[in-house]
């Protein structure tokens, strides 16, 4: 492999490298500034003179340090928290206030309206001058008739708490607060009924793609009568996924098909050959034509991204076809991965945060994957049937964007679908028919039977491929979950498969030997999880809204104690991550009060024993009537358990206590203005994250 062939991902590397330094960094290190001004120094003295051969490599050094500095300050610039006219530094937090804001855009949220806001001004709630502020928030109203009728590009005002984004309160939890940040959101608004009011109407470019995205949406639903063809259609064709059902959703993750209802490079690929196709229907020529074709192929895609809702996936491909578009106009003879890494540093250089996306990265390597591994996995078997040989493309494609997509999908969502190249088979060529029909249907759904026909074939369409999905979600061994894996054992996956790649390229057996090495070193890892696994004892109260959960980790082996009414979701949501994390082989479920024991615990629904830790679980008064105090090492309180700390201090000797989601706020309020007074030590889940004790 020759570096010199790939000038762009050779400066990728380097810029890359100083977005993530920058993005770790809490504040910008004076050093910064001279390591830049002497790279790029030295870089300047090249136009004037030359080093002496053998240290030419200064030059490459400068380069790369250079750049590595630039993508640092992108990074720390980008947080638009570090701008001075942000609004969380111009008045108190947690404080009302009054704000205007225009509105970027708008989805359903249950019973609210998800809106994000460019901010304006803000003011105080009683009364003064507006002051002018920056900044995104999420803001969430309300759904009511009046709402309904807001649109991206309305300007509102507000009044309401601004609050953080809070972190995760259970253990391994999805974090989204920090998937927020990396699209430079970090406080959010719950407004109430009449706090708000439109002003004004500001629309731009993004709220007129946004008007059309909701028109279409419209469109769809009034000709796809059913939720799930809409939902899916909508999805695919516009990436409109807020009203997607999470059966459907967990249907397509679980077969490895979820890919096509996040609008990427099959889309816009679709995209450039329909525009082209009806482009050479056109018999124009001459020298102005081909850069006139471009531009409108141009149009085109970034038309498509921005209806699409620009999402990381479809900012990568219409990057990419830009490239390849202005390319074919200008007669250049590009690499592809020299575009694919162009592609990625403008894109990084117009935001550096896209670097943490979890779509961009997996776009990316799916793609390269593609490029790299499908031709040499489609050479491994040669089919003479014309059908079977179009088949075995398809596989070979889903194949090679597993290879290098399956370990970063273990690593953030712990899963891996078996049946991912049969449902290659179904929505790849599914989705050749479906994008265009509904581009079809927009069209032409004013056209009297036109209109009508298109949304049938639409919808049949779209039934046949979710018939076929759930069909093979249901066939035995599809999905293979509670895989958890580390950032060291992604690091070694990675560094297996470029192995095992390099040893095929190079036909060098020692490239074989540094992919074993690796594979060892991540058998070796795993064995020592395993050793941690088996020697655990931890118990988790988890926090759940309206509701009691209690995780007991022994080894491999668990157990639940569940309040009753608890919704499963709501469980799942709450513990199924950390429960992955601990290797839970075997998982034994009790509804309190419950009398049950383990190899290391015990309960009869008022105490439980778990090693040498006593907690008593307090849910009602029946503690009031037996006799004498008790010593436990804590108490946990749920259901608004009709007792006070003092009548509990009576009965219990205890230095903590816990209090779990199950209770309503003014209960927890006066049982934690209680334990301060009494000097005894409080954790509320709701406030303080769960109870977790090794």
């Amino acid at each position: 492999m020759n570096w010199r062939e790939y000038p762009m991902a050779r400066l990728l590397l380097p810029f890359a490298g100083g977005i993530g330094a920058g993005v770790k960094m809490e504040g910008m290190p004076y050093q910064v500034w001279p390591v830049l001004a002497l790279s790029f120094a030295l870089l300047a003295f090249r136009q004037r003179g030359r080093l002496p051969y053998g240290r030419r490599w200064w030059y490459g050094a400068a380069l790369f340090i250079f750049l590595f500095c630039i993508g640092l300050l992108l990074a720390y610039i980008q947080d638009e928290r570090r701008q001075p006219g942000h609004f969380s530094g111009l008045l108190p937090l947690e404080a009302e206030r009054l704000l205007i804001g225009r509105i970027e855009s708008l989805e359903p949220s249950g019973q609210r309206l998800k809106a994000r806001l460019r901010v304006l001004a803000v003011a105080e709630s009683g009364g003064g001058p507006a002051r002018r502020a920056s900044g995104n928030l999420l803001a969430y109203i309300g759904l009511t008739a009046d709402s309904r009728t807001l649109t991206a590009g309305d300007v509102a005002l507000l009044r309401a708490r601004v609050l953080p984004v809070a972190p995760p309160l259970n253990p391994k939890a999805f974090d989204y607060g920090r998937y927020l940040h990396f699209q430079n959101i970090h406080y959010q608004a719950f407004v109430a009924e009449g706090a708000w009011r439109q002003v004004a109407h500001r629309p731009g470019l993004q709220s007129y793609a946004s008007r059309l995205r909701a028109h279409c949406v419209g469109v769809l639903r009034n000709f796809l009568p059913t939720e799930n063809e809409f939902a899916v259609a909508a999805a695919l064709v516009l990436g409109y996924k807020a009203e997607l059902p999470d059966e459907v959703r967990n249907a397509y993750a679980d077969t490895g098909a979820m890919h096509v209802l996040a609008v990427s490079g099959l889309h816009v690929g679709f995209i450039q050959m329909i525009a082209a196709s009806l482009l050479g229907l056109f018999p124009f020529s001459g020298r102005a034509w081909p850069p006139a074709r471009s531009l409108i192929l141009l149009c085109c895609i970034w038309g498509f991204a921005l209806l699409t809702g620009a999402s990381p996936s479809v900012l990568r491909a219409a990057g990419m076809f830009s490239f390849l578009a202005l390319g074919q106009a200008f007669r250049w003879h590009a690499n592809v991965y020299n575009t694919l890494a162009a592609s990625a540093f403008c894109l990084l250089c117009a935001n550096p945060f896209l670097l943490f996306s979890p779509g961009f990265q997996l776009s990316y390597l799916a793609v390269l994957g593609i490029v790299y591994f499908q031709p040499r996995i489609y050479k491994c078997w040669y089919v003479e049937n014309k059908a079977g040989d179009y088949l075995w493309k398809l596989v070979a494609v889903s194949l090679a964007a597993q290879l290098t997509t399956f370990p970063l999908s273990l690593y953030y969502f712990h899963q891996f679908p078996a049946y991912f190249w049969l449902s290659g088979l179904v929505v790849v060529p599914a989705a050749g028919l479906i994008l265009p029909t509904g581009l079809a249907l927009f069209a032409l759904h004013a056209v009297p039977w036109l209109g009508w026909l298109a949304g049938q074939a639409l919808y049949w369409l779209v039934w046949s491929v979710n018939a076929l999905i759930f069909l093979i979600r249901q066939l035995p061994g599809g999905l293979l979950e509670g895989v958890w894996i580390g950032g060291l054992s992604l690091a070694l996956l990675y560094l297996a498969i470029g192995c095992f790649a390099a040893a095929v390229h190079n036909r060098n057996f020692r490239w074989l030997l540094g992919g074993l090495l690796a594979l060892l070193l991540l058998a070796v890892s795993y064995s020592g999880r395993c050793w941690q696994w088996r020697n655990q004892r931890a118990l988790a109260i988890y926090h759940i809204r309206g509701g009691t959960a209690i995780d007991l980790f022994d080894g491999r082996n668990g157990a639940q104690l569940l309040g009753r009414g608890l919704e499963a979701e709501s469980l799942r949501y709450a513990a199924q991550q950390h429960r992955w994390y601990r290797g839970l082989a075997d998982l034994q479920a009790f509804h309190l009060p419950a009398s049950a024991q383990g190899r290391n615990w015990r309960t009869d629904g008022l105490f439980l024993q778990f090693g040498a830790r006593r907690l008593a679980i307090i849910q009602d008064e029946s503690l009031m009537q037996g006799a004498g105090r008790l010593s436990v090492d804590a108490v946990l309180l749920c259901n608004n358990a009709g007792l006070s700390i003092a009548e509990l201090v009576e009965k219990l000797d205890f230095g903590l206590a816990v209090i779990d989601g199950s209770n309503s706020y003014r209960r927890v309020q006066a049982w934690r203005k209680e334990c301060r007074e009494r000097g005894i030590g409080c954790h509320y889940t709701g406030a303080d994250g769960a109870w977790v004790v090794e």
